[in-house]
């Protein structure tokens, strides 16, 4: 039994007659027959009457007829999900990255990858940029998204490289929050809360207060706290722009405040993306271009 042998025969069905059908799969009659033939030979008795009008099926014929419609939609169904394979529609992508990016950029990164391919499966984990690159260095994902930070640079091949800035966030209640133009010293008037976004930002924080003679504590808090206390009306906080932007806060104009903060995307060095983990950057690449407003 050949697959042609069960196509002739469900075309014979469809068309009604021998004749049409071999015009429909551009054969001679006789070719189609001798498929029909075939195919009887192997299921061991006729699938037609003969010289009966209109063209009509047998019992075994009407037997037959549903299997060999779901054996072509099975075969069908699997040449489509191997053509999807190939043109990058079907797959899993695994990344990994920091929390400011899961809660800024991944909601919509998620939303349009998942559009545009929606027999893909995406695999996501969070954590800090140091664990997005052993993440990545381990293996447990193809795709790590991290501060750009030399010495994570150093260990991975960077396949794409995002700019973006530190800014000095509030409330949209404080009192601040509508200047035209804000100074050092009056940032150290309320209370500073703390993000540690790596020792270069940290000793560029720090000098900042030393210049301004700032006194009094600082608040050191992570990501997920520093959140809802820079909500609150007496408080600052110092943030990506992007996070800034998706989390409702108010960045404020501060000239001498300027601090460049680039993301890199990675994989293992000597790796080559698979053409749906190329299609997740360029979604990823597209989203960060966009307004995070």
């Amino acid at each position: 039994m050949e697959i042609r042998q069960i196509e002739a025969f469900l075309a014979v069905i469809q068309a009604g007659s021998f004749t049409a059908a071999a015009e429909q799969l551009n054969l001679t009659q006789p070719s189609l027959s001798a498929r029909i033939q075939q195919l009887e030979q192997s299921l061991g008795g006729e699938l037609f009457w003969r010289g009966q009008r209109p063209l009509s099926l047998t019992p075994l014929g009407e037997l037959f007829q549903g299997y060999a419609e779901r054996a072509l939609a099975i075969l069908q169904a699997g040449q489509e999900a191997v053509q999807l394979v190939q043109q990058g529609q079907v797959g899993r992508v695994t990344v990994c990255c920091p929390f400011s990016l899961a809660a800024s950029l991944m909601p919509e990164v998620v939303k349009q990858f998942g559009q545009a391919y929606p027999q893909a499966e995406l695999y996501l984990e969070t954590g800090h940029s140091d664990f997005a690159i052993h993440q990545l260095l381990d293996g447990v994902v193809n795709i790590a998204l991290a501060a750009a930070f030399p010495r994570y640079a150093a260990q991975v091949q960077t396949v794409l490289r995002l700019h973006d800035e530190m800014v000095v966030a509030v409330s949209p209640a404080h009192e601040l929050a509508r200047a035209t133009a804000v100074t050092l010293p009056q940032l150290w008037q309320y209370q500073p809360i703390i993000i540690h976004w790596g020792n270069a930002f940290d000793a560029y924080l720090t000098s900042l207060r030393q210049m301004s003679g700032a006194e009094g504590p600082a608040v050191r808090v992570p990501l997920a706290a520093a959140l809802p206390m820079a909500r609150q009306p007496h408080t600052v906080t110092f943030l990506p722009r992007r996070v800034t932007a998706v989390s409702g806060l108010i960045e404020l104009p501060v000239p001498e405040f300027q601090f460049g903060w680039d993301i890199i995307v990675a994989t293992r060095p000597g790796r080559t993306l698979s053409p749906l983990e190329q299609a997740f950057v360029e979604v990823v690449t597209a989203v960060w271009h966009q307004s995070p407003t």
